[in-house]
C-alpha cells in the first residue's frame, strides 16, 4: 500500500515537473546591441526551455543630449534559440547610445 502510494505521488511529481518546464515559456538573455547606421541590432538567446514571444524595447540616446528614441518590437523565441532582432529606427543617425530591455510576457 505505502510502495504504490509513493509510486504514484513520484508519478505526480515528475508529471508535473515536466509541465512546467515545458510550459514556462521563454527566458530571453541579451548577448549584444549595436547600432548600424539607423538600425538597432539586438542578439538575443533564449536561455530556457520554454518558447514563446517577448518584447524587444530598443532606447536611443544622443550623444549630445536630449529626448531619446524608444522603439519596441515583438519576437518569437524557440528553446534554446539565438535570434537577432533588428529595427530601423527613423531620426537615429548611427552615433547614439543604445540601451536594450526584453520583457516576458510582452506588453
Amino acid at each position: 500500500m505505502k510502495r504504490a502510494l509513493f509510486t504514484s505521488l513520484t508519478v505526480v511529481l515528475v508529471a508535473g515537473l515536466a509541465w512546467v518546464r515545458g510550459c514556462s515559456g521563454p527566458r530571453p538573455q541579451l548577448l549584444s546591441a549595436r547600432m548600424r547606421g539607423p538600425v538597432a541590432e539586438a542578439t538575443i538567446r533564449n536561455i530556457g526551455w520554454g518558447e514563446g514571444a517577448i518584447q524587444v524595447n530598443f532606447r536611443l540616446r544622443p550623444r549630445g543630449g536630449g529626448a531619446p528614441l524608444l522603439r519596441g518590437e515583438k519576437a518569437t523565441l524557440r528553446p534554446r534559440e539565438t535570434a537577432r532582432v533588428e529595427m530601423r529606427i527613423d531620426g537615429a543617425r548611427g552615433d547614439e547610445q543604445l540601451d536594450v530591455e526584453l520583457d516576458y510576457p510582452p506588453r
